[in-house]
């Protein structure tokens, strides 16, 4: 069986292996810091990525019980405002070719989807969501 821990190093494999964006656009949550905290850029597309696990249940009951979790992997992507959309579409359609369907191991990555979620503070953003299975 898969480890979250396992799990979450898998998913980082992968964002690390994106290569449409430069790495240091690439915002994990609680990632290490070098000497300077994340600022995003003055023009140009960036990203942030959220692994979010629902509740972890019982799948199958053979000689001992197994458990499989669910959940999303979110890669928010974000662009100044008034810069036409396209170039985020590019990015959410880029992320769904490299991540979509993908197996590691007990790491199952489904279907992903690209929601334009609008303005927020000084940027537009669209949301690229992930539906995952482990175990």
């Amino acid at each position: 069986m898969m480890t979250h821990t396992q799990a979450r190093e898998a998913f980082m494999r992968l964002i690390d292996s994106f290569d449409y964006l430069d790495q240091s656009m690439i915002f994990t949550q609680n990632q290490k810091q070098p000497s300077q905290p994340f600022e995003p850029p003055d023009q140009g597309l960036w990203c942030r990525v959220v692994v979010r696990n629902a509740p972890s249940f019982i799948s199958c009951m053979a000689d001992e019980p197994r458990t499989r979790t669910v959940g999303n992997l979110i890669i928010q992507c974000f662009d100044r405002l008034g810069n036409d959309t396209i170039e985020l579409s590019k990015l959410g359609d880029a992320w769904i070719k490299h991540l979509q369907f993908k197996q590691v191991d007990q790491l199952t990555i489904m279907t992903g989807s690209v929601i334009d979620v609008g303005e927020a503070e000084d940027f537009y953003q669209f949301n690229v969501i992930f539906e995952y299975r482990i175990n």
